[in-house]
């Protein structure tokens, strides 16, 4: 079939208008999402150098048809009363329809890099690549959040989740010399780097600091255009007892100290000692800690 012709192209595949009516019949008899992304996967040989079918990445590309008018997808079913397990099953499925870690990769993504937004029919997948692949594992983000994609060609490499600060952190209040008063005014105007994962079997050398460098420079101008304000700092913590923290150095993230490790206090009034993470932050802006400590910080105009 001719490029020309085509009405949407899916892993360099270019689907027609025969390969649209194709997904709409398995639709149409019935079929789940999953299943009809698994059957269109087979059908037109989507598979990953490990073997796996991109059955996540298919069931957002069905998604993509339908917003275009494409196709025509069945209604999500609703949820009854005392239907807790079947929704926990279902969810379920959905995770180990994407597949055990792969092992061992024999060919790794080519093509151009970009780092993107994730658009609002791809968070159910983003959250369960984050659920399934991510050691801290992914509920859902709540307040003023924005999850990110990084491909490498076609293919998904990368994601990372951006949210709300914490409220307190000493290396980093003291490296901005906040008092409690601006500090409350002026929180929202740091982000934080609440999960950073690269799929399990990606091995690009450098591609960690690489997708940081890049999500750095739109980072504030994306939350300008969603929240109406930008974020002057960005925050991360990394757990030493699993990670030494080499890509945010080498992306030039300012390494500020330890946090004590402790937790919040239990009911008999101890705070038990965790692990203590390693404080990182950079600044999304030149002048980033005077605004920050200004009265007046929520006001300024991004950088």
């Amino acid at each position: 079939m001719d490029d020309a012709t085509a009405l949407f192209s899916f892993r360099q595949t270019p689907l027609g208008a025969g390969e649209v009516g194709w997904l709409q019949e398995q639709l149409d008899d019935g079929g789940q999402l999953s299943d009809v992304a698994a059957a269109a996967c087979h059908r037109f040989g989507w598979v990953r150098s490990s073997g796996e079918i991109p059955l996540a990445a298919c069931s957002v590309m069905l998604r993509k048809l339908e917003a275009r008018g494409l196709l025509r997808l069945p209604a999500p079913a609703r949820r009854r009363p005392g239907g807790g397990l079947h929704v926990k099953a279902e969810r379920q499925r959905l995770l180990d329809a994407l597949g055990v870690v792969p092992g061992m990769v024999e060919c790794q993504p080519e093509g151009p890099f970009t780092l993107r937004p994730i658009a609002p029919e791809e968070r159910d997948g983003f959250r369960l690549h984050l659920q399934r692949y991510h050691y801290l594992g992914f509920k859902r983000s709540v307040g003023e959040s924005m999850g990110y994609a990084a491909f490498v060609g076609q293919e998904l490499v990368a994601l990372l989740d951006w949210g709300a600060a914490v409220l307190r952190c000493l290396p980093r209040d003291e490296y901005v010399g906040w008092d409690d008063r601006v500090r409350e005014r002026n929180l929202p105007l740091v982000v934080g780097n609440r999960r950073f994962l690269v799929l399990p079997w990606i091995r690009i050398p450098h591609l960690a600091s690489r997708i940081l460098g890049a999500n750095l420079r739109r980072l504030s101008r994306d939350w300008q255009a969603a929240y109406g304000h930008p974020v002057l700092l960005a925050e991360t913590f990394v757990d030493l007892s699993r990670f030494k923290g080499t890509c945010y150095r080498a992306a030039n993230w300012r390494y500020l100290g330890q946090t004590l490790g402790s937790t919040k206090t239990l009911r008999d009034g101890t705070r038990p000692r965790g692990c203590p993470k390693a404080v990182y932050v950079y600044p999304l802006a030149r002048d980033a800690q005077r605004r920050l400590r200004s009265p007046e910080g929520n006001t300024v105009n991004p950088a």
